[in-house]
């Protein structure tokens, strides 16, 4: 936790025994600005990977043509493990597709938009993802790493912590550049949240656009 102040006598927000911040590592100078810049990173980080990776495929795959790279957006129903009501929130993708079967995502989840306890938990995340299509649909399989935050809106405390997560979807091929992701489901783990680690469950239902 390093970097980070140890807030201490922190009133109670809730009665039940997960719901207290005891002992746990806040930074009160993680504010509104601080958030701003890490979305700011992330989709520097997406729209990097994306240019990348499109240079990559133009190289290697100009007969192929099997690259794709799409953007997306939706809406995440998130059950955070700490708070006894789930928030919701929206989310933002991107896929390259560079291989037949094998791809890479990035991700950022925003669930304390709809927070009625007062709980927000951000999630910035990248890793491989596997892929299958059948005529318009495609089912994946996905495991990222990165980096999460966890906020009390009530006091404006947070605290950030790596994590790293599984899950998988389908989607459906709308149109020629329309894709419906009509389930993303994705389990995380913070296994350094005091005092056993969160297990987020993050449900997204969205829509992409493919760029080629």
């Amino acid at each position: 936790m390093g970097g980070f102040a140890v807030v201490a006598n922190l009133p109670r927000l809730y009665h039940h025994p997960r719901l207290r911040w005891h002992g746990l590592a806040l930074d009160e100078r993680v504010t509104e600005n601080h958030m701003k810049n890490c979305l700011g990173t992330f989709f520097c980080f997406i729209f990097s990977l994306a240019l990348i990776s499109n240079l990559h495929a133009q190289a290697v795959y100009t007969a192929d043509r099997t690259a794709r790279i799409s953007v997306g957006a939706g809406g995440s129903y998130l059950n955070t493990d700490y708070a006894p009501k789930p928030t919701y929130g929206p989310s933002f993708f991107a896929d390259i597709d560079f291989y037949r079967h094998l791809g890479l995502e990035g991700e950022g989840h925003f669930g304390g938009v709809i927070s009625p306890d007062d709980i927000g938990e951000n999630s910035y995340l990248a890793g491989p993802r596997v892929f299958l299509r059948r005529y318009r649909l495609t089912g994946y399989g996905k495991i990222m790493l990165g980096r999460g935050i966890i906020t009390n809106q009530r006091y404006n405390l947070s605290s950030t912590y790596n994590l790293y997560a599984y899950g998988g979807g389908l989607e459906y091929r709308a149109a020629r550049r329309l894709t419906v992701r009509a389930i993303d489901f994705e389990m995380q783990k913070w296994p350094s949240f005091p005092p056993n680690g969160l297990s987020p469950l993050v449900v997204t239902v969205g829509a992409s656009y493919i760029i080629r």
